[in-house]
């Protein structure tokens, strides 16, 4: 008996997520269908990291666009910056997170 081909969507979630499981495969597109990403080339645009939470997330992805403000704060203030507060305050509106394996797949939602 052949076994059944996956599509090009399956095979892609197979490689970002590093899983075999064909029914994981498909619960994750399911997830990822409900926020508008049903193919690869969105599936990739949209892909922001994969990070162990949302904290480190926001600091790695904030820190490099605002690198230049972040480094002209002084050493107080920059230690100060509660990037869990970030995650649920302001950047959970313009991204979501996919947790799988014990790591957050973050997505950007204005892909």
């Amino acid at each position: 008996m052949q076994a059944p081909t996956i599509t090009d969507m399956q095979q892609r979630v197979s490689e970002l997520f590093d899983i075999d499981s064909v029914s994981k495969i498909d619960t994750i597109i399911q997830e990822l269908e409900g926020y508008g990403i049903d193919n690869e080339e969105t599936l990739d645009d949209a892909f922001s990291g994969c990070y162990r939470d949302e904290s480190t997330f926001c600091e790695d992805l904030l820190c490099e666009c605002y690198s230049e403000a972040i480094d002209a704060m002084p050493v107080f203030l920059q230690t100060a910056i509660d990037w869990e507060m970030v995650w649920h305050q302001t950047m959970q509106y313009d991204y979501f997170a996919i947790y799988h394996d014990s790591e957050y797949y973050f997505f950007n939602r204005n892909f």
